[in-house]
């Protein structure tokens, strides 16, 4: 029983839900206890201001962060930050949806490239008569024995978690049974013909947004796609702060393993009950993702990644038999994770590569992964070096003043129609906030219309009118740009700050730089790139018109650029249906160059001129 000294009563509305908390903890900490994550896009830092609740009752009065982030109508109105308020007596708040951090899966459709269709799972059906069962040694044996009628060259060998359901399993159906191997492993066994049973997960493991495919390994099909926002992030929005987290103690690593592990068990069931497909049919699953997810997956504590030299633990691909998840309420007979390169260039570029067929050809090939821990790979005369950009959570949603993630609702471009803004959102919804290729949109269309300076200052004495009529002048960074009001069709009105500007700049220019000295390492110009390839959910909503303007990507023919989409997802798919792609994505990790930009003596110059806005030819 809770000590009732110690604890207090939390009512949430509008779901009429009361929690025992205990007491004086923050607000998001008392959530989480209850199994309610909040979206943080500071980490619970305290600095962006977007985690704000409405007490109905018993808030504290609000600290100084508060008052700075808040206005003082929202303080006086019971608005508090859920990252820093703490509840010391019973109290009641209205949470609302956009706030929370649910794994519910959102479904959405890809498209594929065709891939020659041979997975690394199969199942083999047949029959042993009583006979064979009285005659045989062991029954291990006998099962051998029948799978070197079939593959003669091949030995085989079994799981230990399979060897128990053997005897049962070999006489539950008169001896038909079905046995599944991945590669030379069996990895389970079932009575009866269940060939048609087959499936396996392509798992995206993204700083922000996990993405998660299901696919028939019978018909090669993908049966659904799910995507949600990774359930770590209340623990910090950028790498850096997670790896922060997970430093202070082993049991940090451990619960920001158990919480996304828990979330991908949550999200695997509902597919399986959309679809009526058992999990213990799931045989295979694949996981890509940056250097530091992965750690964080296997429950490895990736300390030493974020500190000179950037070492990783591991970096090879790894592979576990019926590993459980969720605290063993589902298990998965059979993991991979794709090889790593370096400390912060992951499994994800990897895939990437593989999705974008880096291994064929001998273009010039320039290939970018946008994301919170963006990746850049350059393959010039056959050779591969790839280097990492931290880019931060700003191209994402996060960091900016009104930001979202892609979802409906969300801002991805805007133009001037008379004395008013016409606008763009997701699946056409009213304008809620600003998704990261808005970002690129807006800043590209203010820029074109001198709101916004070269360097990024907002110009606060523009030429037209209409344009000074949407300034707000504020101190510092506060200085604020109308961009769509509730009149012009925004749910509130959305504006763009200097200082999201800045953000934005910083996390431009740390992308801009990657490739610029990559190329400069290798003597080449932008016009020697036959080909610029951007992976990333921005394939979905972004011009790359806009990306040349503000110097995201070389200015080179459009028609030389091209969008992948979530290359890391495709990437793990095409390897979940192609054996021999294992071979391939090993090679394209080994012989991948690791370029550490940090120690160019180039590195701060040029990142500083690269925070311009403008085109950018080298």
């Amino acid at each position: 029983m809770p000590n009732p000294h110690k604890t207090i009563l939390l009512t949430i509305r509008p779901d009429d839900v009361n929690l025992i908390v205990q007491k004086n903890l923050t607000l998001s900490e008392a959530l989480l206890s209850a199994g309610i994550n909040l979206q943080l896009p500071c980490g619970g830092a305290g600095v962006c201001g977007k985690c704000k609740v409405k007490f109905l009752n018993g808030a504290q009065p609000p600290n100084l962060q508060e008052e700075t982030l808040l206005s003082p109508q929202e303080c006086q109105q019971g608005f508090r930050l859920a990252c820093i308020t703490r509840v010391t007596d019973d109290c009641e708040i209205f949470l609302p949806d956009e706030l929370r951090l649910s794994p519910q899966v959102a479904h959405d459709r890809l498209t594929h490239k065709m891939v020659e269709f041979d997975p690394p799972v199969k199942k083999i059906h047949f029959k042993i008569t009583l006979k064979e069962l009285e005659n045989a040694r062991s029954d291990l044996e006998l099962i051998f024995r029948y799978l070197n009628t079939i593959e003669s060259n091949q030995q085989f060998f079994m799981a230990d978690h399979v060897l128990p359901k053997i005897p049962h399993t070999l006489r539950a159906q008169q001896g038909e049974l079905t046995l599944t191997l991945f590669e030379d492993q069996i990895i389970d066994f079932e009575p009866g013909d269940t060939r048609s049973s087959c499936f396996g997960l392509a798992i995206d493991l993204g700083t922000t947004t996990i993405g998660v495919l299901l696919l028939d390994l019978t018909a090669g099909t993908t049966l659904d796609y799910a995507v949600f926002p990774n359930p770590q992030s209340p623990f910090g929005s950028d790498l850096i702060s997670r790896i922060s987290f997970a430093s202070q103690g082993s049991e940090n690593a451990l619960k920001l393993m158990n919480i996304v592990r828990q979330a991908l068990a949550e999200v695997i069931e509902q597919l399986c009950i959309q679809h009526q497909i058992s999990p213990s049919n799931i045989y295979l699953t694949v996981i890509a993702g940056n250097t530091v997810m992965i750690h964080l997956f296997w429950g490895v504590s990736p300390q030493y990644v974020g500190v000179f030299p950037f070492k990783p633990v591991f970096s090879s691909m790894l592979k576990q038999f019926n590993l459980f998840l969720d605290r063993g309420k589902l298990n998965l007979p059979m993991v991979i994770s794709f090889p790593l390169i370096g400390g912060f260039v992951g499994g994800d570029i990897v895939s990437d590569m593989l999705a974008a067929e880096l291994t064929n050809g001998q273009e010039n090939v320039l290939l970018i992964d946008i994301g919170t821990n963006c990746e850049v790979v350059l393959k010039h005369d056959g050779q591969l070096f790839a280097t990492s950009a931290p880019a931060g959570p700003a191209l994402e949603g996060a960091n900016i003043s009104q930001g979202m993630r892609a979802i409906p609702g969300a801002l991805i471009d805007l133009k001037r129609q008379g004395e008013s803004i016409v606008f763009k959102t997701i699946d056409d919804e009213p304008a809620r906030g600003i998704c990261g290729s808005g970002l690129f949109h807006i800043i590209h269309f203010l820029r074109e219309q001198q709101v916004i300076s070269e360097d990024g200052r907002i110009v606060e004495q523009h030429a037209d009118t209409f344009w000074n009529n949407r300034l707000l002048i504020g101190n510092a960074q506060q200085t604020k740009i109308l961009l769509v009001s509730k009149a012009e069709g925004a749910i509130a009105d959305i504006f763009l700050t200097q200082q999201d500007i800045r953000n934005f700049q910083l996390a431009n220019g740390a992308i801009s730089s990657a490739w610029c000295l990559l190329l400069k390492q290798r003597q080449m110009t932008p016009e020697q790139i036959d080909k610029i390839i951007i992976a990333g959910a921005f394939g979905n909503y972004i011009r790359a018109a806009s990306m040349m303007a503000l110097g995201t990507i070389p200015a080179i023919d459009e028609d030389r650029v091209q969008f992948i989409g979530n290359g890391s997802l495709e990437g793990v798919r095409e390897f979940l249906l192609n054996k021999k792609l294992r071979k391939v994505t090993q090679e394209l990790a080994s012989r991948s160059e690791l370029v550490e930009l940090a120690s160019d003596p180039q590195f701060q110059e040029v990142f500083v001129e690269h925070l311009k806005l403008t085109k950018r030819r080298i």
